[in-house]
């Protein structure tokens, strides 16, 4: 009979444990629930930053390679840095200085008729360039800025240069105040395609 009563106490005792167990932790939910409802209504009753929204489309870039054909719908431009010279001399080989990084157009005012000649295509001039694949194209803007016609500069090729102009110059000397676009395609072996555009000055 008393180990009855003592097994009775025993569950009594259990139960009532369980109960404040219970209890304790609802009290702690409650807690917890009331403090993140008045945490909500602080931020509902503050000022919000506001939000501009518009129907443009948001997109990202995947960095300077890119795979596929680019479709540009708003246009486009491109171009880079300037470089700027001058030559004294009767000729003068170029070298990659002036056409490295993001040069897009030559500034070179000879102070007497130039023949420039176009760097080899060594490793070095290649990587200047940036066209190490085959196809791989790149153009520059080449002005020659002496107010004097008659100073002239003339290109010339160097080892490896596939030097060609359009039917319609008449030689690969640009006068004074004229320009030429150069474009260097990279040919299947280490040689490179340079084609010359010349144009006149129009005022």
């Amino acid at each position: 009979m008393k180990k009855n009563v003592n097994n009775g106490i025993f569950y009594v005792v259990i139960s009532l444990v369980a109960v404040l167990a219970i209890g304790t932790a609802v009290l702690a939910f409650v807690g917890n629930a009331n403090r993140v409802i008045e945490n909500v209504e602080v931020y509902n009753e503050a000022s919000q930053p506001e939000v501009l929204v518009n129907n443009e489309t948001l997109g990202g870039f995947p960095g300077g390679d890119m795979y596929q054909r680019v479709n540009m719908h708003a246009g486009y431009q491109y171009g880079g840095s300037a470089y700027a010279t001058s030559s004294t001399a009767a000729t003068y080989t170029l070298v990659a200085t002036e056409f490295k990084d993001d040069i897009y157009y030559i500034n070179w005012t000879p102070n007497v008729s130039t023949t420039l000649t176009l760097m080899a295509t060594t490793s070095a001039n290649i990587e200047a360039l940036n066209i190490p694949n085959v196809g791989d194209t790149r153009e520059y803007i080449l002005v020659n800025a002496s107010s004097t016609a008659a100073a002239t500069i003339t290109l010339a090729a160097g080892t490896g240069i596939d030097l060609q102009y359009d039917e319609d110059s008449a030689d690969l000397a640009i006068a004074g105040l004229d320009a030429a676009k150069l474009t260097f395609i990279r040919k299947p072996n280490t040689d490179v395609l340079v084609l010359l555009t010349e144009f006149t000055e129009a005022d």
